[in-house]
């Protein structure tokens, strides 16, 4: 079957037509790897990097979901003044379990306090005996490792507390400094880290956490003791005639009290640090620590 002259010419026309458009298009630029960018410095890319295997961490629970389904938020408590006392009844009391208290209100649940004792605590807290530490403690780097911390709740100073007799005439860290000077601090603690920082010379005394670190000072075995805490004035007037503050009311170190939580659960955490920063801008915060404060000099 022949072609019909018009369409062979048009044809033609329209191969003709592509041919001119291919020799004039302009080329594409030559690709190059990667994301296209040239180092001007020449500097070659790095190997990937050779690394152990990676870890990850197993599903976490959703300690808030849990607490609210379960209409009932466990809290971690240790004794510690004023953060967590027990009044003439044997009832829990303190800024710690004021907090906790409206951490349960504010989620519509009831609350349950869990005693422990400080060297158990976090233990307890990772074997899911509570759900939370409200306890006053303090945020340290190496608590940081296991535990997730809130914003501070509460600020607290670290008093010298000294002998009276003992350490008659010793006013500055100076003369707590030297070697003939017995100064007691709980072992393991930001109280040994600052005693062996601020007072290097002196002979440190380390006792555990659950024993009383004001025991060698009222035995007559030692100086003086680093002691944590909102009201220092209470611990003196309790014993006028064997404590005093050779420093006054001047703390030798500063630490920050939070709320400790289990670690990979982002929701519970943010919850936390929502419900902190609204009950401090109202100013509840600081008017249940003036409050505890207050307490703790009032004569018992």
């Amino acid at each position: 079957m022949r072609c019909p002259v018009r369409l062979l010419l048009a044809l033609c026309a329209l191969a003709t037509l592509f041919s001119a458009t291919a020799q004039t298009a302009p080329s594409a630029p030559p690709r190059s790897p990667g994301s296209g960018f040239v180092d001007p410095q020449g500097i070659p890319s790095r190997p990937l990097p050779r690394d152990t295997d990676l870890v990850y961490r197993g599903p976490a629970v959703d300690t808030l979901a849990t607490v609210r389904q379960r209409g009932l938020l466990r809290i971690g408590v240790a004794a510690s003044d004023p953060a967590v006392m027990h009044d003439a009844q044997g009832q829990l009391i303190g800024l710690s379990i004021d907090i906790g208290r409206r951490l349960a209100e504010d989620m519509g649940v009831q609350v349950q306090f869990v005693e422990s004792s400080w060297s158990q605590i976090i233990p307890d807290l990772l074997d899911r005996h509570f759900d939370l530490i409200v306890s006053g403690m303090w945020i340290t780097p190496t608590r940081a490792l296991v535990l997730n911390f809130s914003t501070p709740t509460a600020s607290e100073g670290v008093y010298l507390v000294a002998h009276r007799a003992l350490a008659a005439g010793k006013t500055t860290l100076g003369d707590f400094n030297r070697p003939d000077v017995k100064l007691v601090a709980y072992a393991g603690t930001m109280q040994e880290l600052l005693a062996r920082r601020s007072f290097p010379k002196a002979t440190l005394v380390l006792v555990k956490g659950d024993e009383n670190h004001l025991e060698p000072l009222l035995k007559n075995d030692a100086h003086a003791a680093l002691v944590p805490s909102f009201a220092p004035e209470a611990i003196v007037q309790a014993m006028p005639d064997k404590l005093v503050l050779p420093f006054g009311n001047r703390p030798v170190a500063l630490a920050h009290t939070a709320i400790a939580m289990r670690k990979g659960d982002p929701d519970m955490l943010n919850y936390l640090n929502t419900v902190l920063e609204f009950h401090r801008g109202s100013g509840w915060l600081d008017e249940r620590a003036k409050h505890w404060s207050d307490y703790a000099l009032r004569p018992r």
